[in-house]
Formats: structure tokens, sequence, C-alpha cells
């Protein structure tokens, strides 16, 4: 065969392979339609996740803890490690794995020093390792969201902040009843879900060198040089220890930033630096248990309590109610009308020992103002006689 036949067969060869498509591997129980077969194939493809020896990848199977640990440790692009104080891992494959993600501080095991890697990993649990992973746990990264996200999920849940944080940047929902189902394990599946979500985000912390917030933009010195990130509209945007808006920012500020690379903008933004009258009102707040807000205790603090008194006036009218205080004593007691609070008072006094007592009111009024015939009259009978005797032999009642 002359050799320009054989060369253009060859050249053939080559342009036809370059121009066909790579396929992802599929595992054989991974059908077309499955909603995580490209989450899993990509995974696969990149030997971050990994098939059984029976060439399955079992998508609906709850994946452990271990298992979950490899896979994290690869998509952090972590070197195995070998010192490691968890005492039950010396045999398990992923060892080394674990090791790294615990000199990372991204999992700690149990108390008991174990980290018992064939049990399924729970959804906090997962959301816990993944938040890790981005340093959402740091307490200069974090931003406290406020509301009730799940009605399965209390303020004191060890994981709650970080469940929050990562259903605010989109890594996790809820189920459509509004639980979260801390405890429900994590399929092999959903966890290639997750990790993908992982890797699509970019950490990028530096120095604030400028804010467009017209724009939405912010211009942050990096340890890759400066670089201009646009900021999602609908992102989180936190300073110090409060939610702000962009012109809020200021230059020279620390900042941490979320890059989602399949929007090409960042979802979260945390900045710390200066504290400001606002960070130290909104601080004070939250002390208050909210029943002031920050602005109004600015104006407080600059003496202009004429802002605040309205709705302080309502407030306060609103718990004596509560307690129990009629409308006309809570008036009494706002004007400081002395006079006409203590006979409201003395009425209340006189209704409180009748319901107690069991008494007539006309009596406990008549032995109250000591007069002592008009008592006899209306303690016609032995019963009554008896608690006339009581309440004018009582001190405690009376005084």
């Amino acid at each position: 065969m002359p050799k320009k036949i054989i060369l253009s067969i060859l050249t053939l060869i080559l342009v036809v392979s370059f121009s066909l498509p790579v396929m992802a591997f599929q595992p054989q129980d991974v059908a077309n339609d499955h909603w995580g077969l490209n989450y899993i194939s990509s995974l696969l493809d990149q030997e971050i996740m990994y098939v059984y020896s029976n060439g399955n990848f079992e998508p609906n199977q709850a994946i452990t803890r271990g298992e979950f640990a490899y896979s994290l440790a690869r998509a952090m692009d972590l070197e195995p490690a070998i010192v490691s104080e968890l005492t039950d891992i010396s045999d398990h494959s992923a060892k080394g794995y674990i090791s790294a993600l615990v000199q990372e501080e991204i999992i700690t095991g149990y108390p008991d020093q174990t980290f018992r890697p064939q049990n399924p990993i729970t959804r906090a649990e997962i959301i816990a390792m993944l938040s890790r992973s981005l340093e959402l746990d740091q307490k200069e990264n974090s931003i406290k969201v406020k509301g009730d996200y799940y009605s399965d999920l209390s303020d004191e849940y060890w994981a709650n902040e970080l469940i929050n944080l990562s259903s605010e940047i989109g890594m996790i929902d809820g189920y459509p009843d509004g639980t979260f189902r801390a405890d429900n394990h994590v399929t092999r599946a959903e966890s290639a879900k997750l990790l993908t979500e992982l890797m699509n985000f970019e950490v990028i912390t530096g120095d604030i060198v400028e804010t467009y917030p017209i724009s939405g933009k912010i211009r942050v010195n990096s340890e890759q040089g400066t670089e201009t990130v646009d900021i999602d509209q609908n992102g989180l945007i936190g300073r110090n220890n409060r939610m702000v808006d962009l012109d809020e920012m200021l230059k020279s500020d620390q900042v941490y930033l979320l890059f989602d690379q399949n929007r090409n903008r960042a979802t979260y933004v945390k900045a710390y630096g200066l504290i400001t009258q606002e960070d130290l009102a909104s601080q004070a707040s939250e002390l208050t248990g909210d029943f002031f807000s920050p602005d109004e205790l600015i104006s407080i603090a600059d003496g202009d309590w004429q802002s605040v008194t309205p709705r302080l006036r309502q407030e306060v009218t609103n718990n004596l109610l509560e307690e129990g205080l009629s409308t006309e004593e809570v008036t009494a007691l706002l004007n400081t009308d002395w006079d006409q609070l203590e006979d409201l008072s003395r009425e209340r006094l006189i209704e409180s020992i009748s319901i107690s007592t069991k008494i007539s009111t006309a009596l406990i009024e008549a032995a109250i103002e000591q007069d002592w015939d008009k008592a006899q009259d209306l303690a016609r009978q032995d019963a009554i006689n008896s608690a006339v005797t009581q309440i004018l032999t009582s001190s405690s009642l009376l005084s």
C-alpha cells in the first residue's frame, strides 16, 4: 500500500477520533433517565467516586462515612495522610483520606475518638463536612442568617447554622413539608450531586480595593492578583456581625467570597474589619432580645428618645396588659397618675381577695374600710362571719 494512502488513512482516523464526543462512564445499574446520571458519570471520570467490584454504583444505597470521606478528600485534591488520633480507621481502605480530612479540621470524629467509617452518613453530618471544607464554620466567614428555615430544627441543634447557610447558598434543600430531616441517610446519588455542588464553588479571599454598589461588583486584591467580581443580586452579603448592603463594605476590609462558577458570580460575601457604630448597635439589639432595633439604639445613644417613645410606649402597654393589668391601670401608670393608680390598685386588691376566698367584694371592701357596722350586717351567716374575722385579723391582706 502506498505511503500516501496509509498516511491519509491515519490522518482520517485521528480527525475522526478528535471530533467524536468523549463519552462519560456510565455504570450498568444507572439508567439513562436517572436524575443523577450526569453527576455520577462526571465524578467517576474524575476518579472522585467509584463503582463496586461487581460494576454497580448502587445510586440508591446509603453512602457510608468512610466512602464519603474518600470522595470529599479526592474532590478537594487532598493527599492521603498517615497520622490520625482516630482509633477505628486503621484497617479501612480510605484511612489516608480520612486522616487528611482530620488534619484539615473538616472532620473531628466522635467524642470517643472513633470515626465509625462503616456507618451511613446523615444529612446533618454531610452538610457539616461540606461547609467546613468551604471554611464556612469559621467565625470570620460565617453570616448568621435569621429566621427558622426548617420546622424540625431548633436554634440549639449542633449543625443548625451550617445547614441554614448551606440552604441559603443553594447547596441543599429541605423537603416540601418544610422539614430538613437531619438524621436521614444520604444516598450515593445524592452525595454525587452535593460533591458536584461543592466543586462548583471557588473560594476567594483577600482585601477589598473598591465596591461598586450600582453595578453589583467588588474589586478584591487576592493571592491571584486584583480582580473584579460580580455579586449575585440575590446573594448573601454580611459584614462583621450583621447583614449589610454592598455599599456598607469598607476599603481594606478583609473579605471572603464564594464564587459560583456555574453562574459566574459570587453568591456569598462576608467582610470583616473596623467595628462601626452600626455593628455595636446590632450586637446590643441582640442583647435586648431585639426589643430595640439597631437604628433605635443609635437614636437613644444620640439622645433622641422621642423617635422611640411611641413604639416603646406601645410595647410597654402590651406587656402590662399581658400581665393582667386593665387598660385604665396601664394608662394611669404610663401617665404617672398615682392617685388614679392607687384607687385602681385598691379595686384590684379587693377583687383578688374575693376570687381567692370566695367572699363578696362588698364584705371585703367594708373590712378594708374598717366599716365594722356594715361588715356585721353583711356577715349574717356563720361562715361569712368567720371569714370576716379572718379578714379583720389578716394584716398581710390589709396592710
